[in-house]
């Protein structure tokens, strides 16, 4: 358990020998942005639905705090969650839009991000751990930083600069590599035109990464037709992925596919 000095307590799990932070703050909730605050990210109505949905479905709380395995052992925070670039990015946006809150919360651990052009952030380190130290070892050193960080998810910018840096940085560019002609893979009568459709396609990025969601375009593009490619898509990839074996990830699929949450406009 870390204890701050205004008495907030952050209490730190382990697994297989790396702490972790589960999280304590729901996509959904008191604590959490609204819709509202996720299409005002530039997001129309059917992506933000979707997006809500995954997230609270299929991601973490704000304030998860993991990391991946050995050997690379980055930080993963939040709810997508985010890592390496995206984390520090992330972290960085914080930083530039509300310093004070970021100096009380990180800052004042030595834990900083800057964003340097050409745009690549950079986590610079901590006071007491080498100046040339990764992010993974300055957690692995300090259990501090890592409850930090975990708190640091609470607060509502930092959420802002989690969900801005997912959309900017993880699915505006995946939703670009779909465009096909250069027409939007979600476009009215697109492929993945319906709030269900989008869903899978960032279920995909999340659970897959980029290779899932290419396999996830390429079934819609051999059966192409509207308004339910993308659905229908769905249905033959969570198949493939029962017939392999992978019956959870078949669950999830099939969760989004039949989910009445996803019911809304196209």
């Amino acid at each position: 358990m870390v204890t701050f000095p205004d008495g907030a307590r952050i209490v730190l799990g382990n697994e297989g020998g790396r702490p972790i932070h589960r999280g304590t703050v729901a996509v959904r909730g008191p604590c959490a942005p609204s819709r509202e605050e996720l299409m005002a990210l530039g997001l129309t109505e059917p992506q933000a639905l979707a997006l809500d949905f995954v997230l609270a479905w299929f991601g973490h709380p704000f304030d998860s705090v993991t990391s991946e395995p050995p050997p690379g052992g980055e930080p993963r925070w939040g709810a997508w969650p985010l890592s390496g670039l995206t984390l520090t990015t992330a972290i960085a946006r914080w930083k530039q839009r509300e310093p004070e809150v970021f100096e009380a919360r990180l800052g004042r651990l030595g834990l900083g991000a800057i964003l340097e052009p050409p745009p690549e952030p950079r986590l610079p380190g901590s006071s007491n751990a080498s100046p040339t130290a990764g992010p993974e070892a300055l957690f692995a050193e300090d259990p501090r930083l890592l409850a930090a960080l975990a708190r640091a998810g609470r607060e509502r910018g930092a959420q802002r600069a989690q969900l801005e840096t997912l959309v900017t940085h993880v699915l505006r560019p995946m939703l670009d590599s779909c465009a096909q002609a250069e027409t939007a893979v979600d476009a009215p009568g697109g492929l993945f035109a319906s709030a269900r459709a989008l869903a899978l396609l960032f279920h995909a990025e999340l659970r897959f990464g980029r290779q899932g969601v290419t396999r996830l375009v390429t079934l819609a593009r051999e059966r192409p037709e509207p308004p339910v490619a993308g659905e229908h898509a769905g249905e033959r990839l969570a198949e493939d992925l029962r017939a392999s074996g992978r019956s959870r990830e078949a669950s999830e699929l099939w969760r989004v596919l039949t989910s009445p949450e996803l019911a809304g406009p196209a």
